[in-house]
């Protein structure tokens, strides 16, 4: 009895992985974005915290956007937790330059290992800031590119079968996307929110209040499904400003330029549609 028990934990844990691990191949073309620094907790379950409050700002100018992120975490269970949070930078301008503190005590940023490890008792709070410059140029042929090559390969049975795995077709992707990303391409510019704050950057944490300042160039725009909370948008000096204090749609944000919106629109589409989640 005790054995199949056993058989029975083992058989599910092993589906439970072979799932995350799919959630996080699919999840690989999209993190390669350039976003937001992001805080990402690496132990304890996400209800376990929530940020009481989070400031943050961007001035995009030029190929670079320079980020100003401020969180305040806390621990809202009811038992002491320990865990570790990394704090995730894709693409700085500037190694040196990066900026972080802990409770208002300076963090020194080492990319090769760039966690922090803390323990909250329940209702304590731990203060996080961080500011660095992050490029903003993207390659606006590389995914293209690489799916175009996924579609040629499944068309001609090649190596790349239709019936792979979601792992399979994610690492195919970003694999090629990267290869492609190398190359001579044309290159544009996106900035993206992303999630700010969470749990392995898959899962979300509750946020309690947020103010959220994006400076763009006046040819910029906004790609969102959630159009509507950013209507306090002002033009000052060829300089917009996008604000908004939702707690819970703002990252799915994506700012580029206006000739650049239609392309990006059409890749997205392509990147949400069935053949690509099989």
């Amino acid at each position: 009895m005790k054995r199949n028990i056993c058989k029975l934990f083992a058989i599910f844990t092993y589906i439970y992985i072979c799932l995350f691990i799919s959630s996080l191949a699919n999840a690989t073309e999209h993190n390669l974005l350039p976003r937001f620094p992001e805080i990402v907790i690496e132990k304890e379950y996400s209800q376990y915290f929530k940020v009481k409050d989070c400031q943050a700002k961007a001035i995009i100018e030029g190929d670079h956007a320079s980020t100003d992120l401020k969180a305040v975490l806390a621990n809202i269970s009811d038992k002491d937790i320990s865990s570790s949070i990394k704090f995730r930078i894709l693409y700085p301008m500037n190694i040196n330059n990066i900026n972080i503190k802990i409770n208002n005590k300076p963090f020194k940023y080492d990319p090769e290992q760039p966690r922090y490890s803390f323990s909250l008792k329940p209702n304590e709070e731990i203060k996080l800031e961080m500011k660095a410059d992050v490029s903003i140029l993207y390659s606006i042929d590389a995914v293209r590119k690489s799916i175009k090559k996924m579609e040629e390969e499944e068309k001609s049975g090649g190596v790349i079968d239709v019936k792979k795995s979601a792992k399979s077709k994610g690492q195919d992707l970003a694999n090629s996307f990267l290869r492609f990303f190398k190359s001579n391409d044309r290159y544009g510019k996106r900035f993206q929110i992303g999630p700010l704050v969470s749990k392995w950057g898959l899962f979300p944490v509750d946020f309690e209040k947020i103010s959220l300042e994006i400076k763009t160039p006046e040819n910029f725009t906004i790609i969102t499904s959630y159009e509507n909370i950013w209507q306090d948008v002002t033009k000052n000096k060829k300089v917009y400003t996008y604000k908004t204090t939702d707690t819970d749609n703002y990252n799915d944000a994506i700012f580029l330029p206006q000739s650049d919106k239609e392309e990006q629109l059409a890749t997205m589409e392509v990147l949400k549609s069935e053949r690509f989640k099989k």
